[in-house]
């Protein structure tokens, strides 16, 4: 039986009162929105008509508000009953837009679908892979994903765009003061405030932005002609396509998903349950179920494939609000939104500035969660070395990529990810130190 941590002002089974609900809400849509400029790029540049764009922004909007339904529910097989929100996912751009190119939008859309059936097939079987998650390499992977946040929410709240730019001082002090703004109501707020932390520090960032000229009058003017209400259909709505030669990377790119689903996942136990000791395998492994129907449905619908969202589940845990009714009712929000080619414009216009404080803000509590799942058991030698290996070599392929462009072709997609590079180190290492481990307890036993 889960113990409800005391800092936790709405659990994971508690009713939400309509008003603090639909609030609670737009702040995880606002979240869910931060990677809706992937889809704009992917189809302007394989020369998309501008209602292509349209129409791919907002299926992945519809796409990703039911993986986000589905991931709150409790059925057999299917979802694992947290608010762990979907959003238009950053690992699988790289492989959808490698098809997009080769073969357009079809071809996206049949390697997507057949990403999201690697990932429910891998599903089915993880509670028989359980011996290579331990508690240790179960704090990796969510101290990893975190990682993974860095390098978009630094180079936002620094306002920077590629290497060697300078950093705007004022495109700086705009993040500075949006992510005071959320601290300072997330420490200080009095009563039930820090739930709405995101929400204050968001409109004090979009007034900063405003006056300091990052927000642009002509985005606004965009929103305004577009229309309120909007059927989103492809030109193309049923034609897919399959290519043998990408299935080995889009396999590589599902499992990394699921992996980082995998550390989301184990971070709403934790948050969850304070006495939390490690991750239920048979639970998780429905959460990754859900995911996988969700990424098959991207591509049904025609929309870029989607993702857990790690920023969304730490706003969760930071604001105290982990009530699952939350998950219906942004999903159900989404959706909606995605048939409204308005305001789903509205929601990608978000400055640079508040986007990047609001990752820097989430990250905090997603890297530190890790450490504490890490060090949560007793580190022995063995777990230290295993541990340290794979941090060392993962973050490795963060701060220094270059020293791995030479790597053979067919090793290539291990280290397209800090994440994956450094989780299957430890998954290794681990098996390995086992071994070793049980070769030393016979003898210790006659020993004695």
């Amino acid at each position: 039986m889960a113990a409800k941590p005391a800092g936790l002002i709405y659990g994971v089974d508690d009713r939400v009162p309509p008003v603090i609900l639909m609030l609670l809400a737009v702040q995880h849509i606002f979240l869910m929105s931060s990677t809706l400029v992937l889809p704009v790029v992917l189809v302007s540049e394989i020369g998309g008509s501008f209602n292509e764009v349209q129409a791919a922004v907002a299926l992945t909007m519809i796409a990703c508000g039911i993986g986000t339904i589905l991931q709150a529910v409790r059925l057999p097989g299917l979802g694992s009953g947290f608010l762990c929100p979907n959003l238009c996912g950053p690992n699988f751009f790289s492989a959808s837009m490698s098809a997009a190119w080769l073969g357009g939008l079809p071809l996206m859309r049949g390697m997507t679908i057949f990403a999201g059936l690697v990932e429910i097939v891998f599903a089915r079987f993880f509670h028989r892979l359980a011996f290579l998650f331990p508690t240790e390499v179960t704090g990796l992977v969510v101290f990893m994903v975190g990682v993974g946040l860095i390098p978009v929410g630094a180079s936002q709240f620094l306002h920077i765009n590629f290497v060697g730019e300078p950093i705007d001082i004022n495109g700086l002090g705009a993040a500075a003061a949006t992510f005071l703004i959320m601290v300072g109501v997330t420490v200080w707020g009095g009563g039930n405030a820090r739930l709405y932390a995101l929400l204050f520090g968001m409109a004090g960032g979009y007034a900063l932005s405003a006056v300091v000229g990052l927000l642009p009058m002509a985005q606004f003017a965009q929103v305004a002609t577009a229309p309120w209400i909007g059927l989103p259909l492809l030109d193309q709505p049923f034609a897919f396509s399959f290519d043998w030669s990408l299935a080995p990377v889009f396999i590589i790119v599902s499992i990394c998903g699921a992996l980082k689903s995998y550390g989301n996942l184990v971070l709403c136990e934790k948050v969850n349950d304070d006495a939390w000791t490690a991750p239920d395998q048979r639970r998780i492994g429905r959460g990754l179920v859900a995911d996988g129907v969700c990424v098959t449905l991207s591509g049904v619908l025609g929309g870029v494939a989607s993702d857990t969202s790690a920023s969304n589940v730490s706003l969760s845990a930071a604001s105290g609000a982990t009530a699952r009714v939350l998950g219906f009712a942004a999903g159900g929000l989404f959706i909606l939104l995605g048939f409204s080619p308005k305001l789903s414009a509205l929601l990608s216009i978000m400055p640079p500035p508040v986007s990047g404080a609001i990752v820097v803000f989430v990250t905090c509590f997603m890297m530190l969660s890790g450490l504490q799942i890490m060090l949560s058991s007793k580190l022995d030698i063995r777990k230290t070395f295993v541990l340290g290996t794979a941090l060392c070599f993962g973050l490795s392929l963060d701060m220094l990529p270059q020293l791995y462009v030479s790597v053979t072709p067919w090793l290539r997609p291990l280290f397209q990810s800090s994440l994956t590079l450094s989780t299957v180190i430890a998954v290794v290492l681990f098996q390995l130190m086992r071994i070793g481990a049980s070769r030393q307890q016979p003898a210790a036993e006659v020993s004695e």
